[in-house]
């Protein structure tokens, strides 16, 4: 997968002239019986043509793993690319696709997902479809955004609910012990102030196989997780925007069931306008 991104990414940002960001992030798995920690480089590309939004991200991934009873380390690329239309003041259209590359867990390896968005004033109506090996994945979002002043804090607040149902997943072992439906929800808070923004957020309800992050995370590994809490600060330094997120998530190891895993993740990212 490398072999083709690097050269796209490349000719993007010659011709880009919106959002580069860069991120790194640390993840930490505690009670997990198959992975002990983990590194994650990321690249997104943003470019605004008058009513037409192009998005490119790619993220690498290294995780130490336990041998056994796993054979080697975990090895993972994703790719997603994303198109928006905005057809009024009111409206936008916006079509998402993603793929990935696992080095181990061969039921998840080259699955593709395919989403399409549809904005109205306040409101998203989202539709995903993850194709694995031998089962599908279908997720329907809807999310509502309000922003609002709080004294010299400008918030924007988003409610967002997820309904998961599994096609076929009694096909094989690695899908077989999720259950066939899910339904999550979660909230969202973002505060500017002056040159320093703040982010608080989390889910509650259990998901697995879920796309996250306006369709910009895509977990597909047998991780059932029940709840997820985020928090991060971040300043602006004329065209460049530094953050710092902390995200802690709770889960259980599907197919053999272990519970309580802890998952720590820390990021920081810096993202350059221009």
């Amino acid at each position: 997968m490398t072999k083709f991104i690097l050269p796209f990414l490349l000719t993007t940002v010659m011709y880009a002239n919106n959002a580069f960001t860069l991120g790194y992030q640390h993840l930490n798995f505690d009670n997990s019986k198959k992975k002990d920690n983990g590194n994650r480089v990321s690249v997104h590309l943003k470019y605004q043509q008058s009513t037409n939004i192009y998005q490119i991200a790619y993220e690498n991934t290294h995780t130490n793993t336990f041998q056994p009873p796993l054979h080697k380390d975990l090895h993972v690329d994703k790719l997603y690319l994303h198109y928006t239309k905005i057809l009024n003041q009111t409206q936008a259209l916006s079509f998402y696709f993603g793929t990935l590359e696992d080095n181990i867990m061969k039921q998840a390896n080259n699955a593709k997902m395919y989403g399409i968005d549809y904005r109205y004033q306040n409101f998203n109506f989202t539709q995903y479809y993850t194709h694995f090996k031998h089962f599908d994945v279908y997720q329907s979002d809807i999310a509502y955004h309000h922003t609002f002043n709080l004294d010299t804090f400008k918030i924007k607040s988003t409610i967002i609910a997820k309904y998961i149902n599994l096609n076929n997943k009694n096909s094989n072992p690695f899908s077989k012990n999720a259950k066939d439906h899910y339904l999550t929800s979660g909230i969202k808070l973002h505060a500017l102030y002056k040159k320093y923004h703040f982010g608080v957020g989390g889910f509650v309800g259990k998901r697995v196989f879920g796309i996250m992050n306006n369709g910009f995370v895509l977990q597909h590994h047998a991780m059932e997780f029940n709840k997820t809490l985020f928090a991060g600060v971040g300043k602006k330094f004329g065209d460049i925007d530094i953050t710092l997120k902390y995200i802690y998530q709770r889960a259980t190891e599907l197919p053999i069931n272990n519970k309580n895993v802890k998952v720590d993740n820390i990021s920081v990212m810096m993202k350059y306008s221009f």
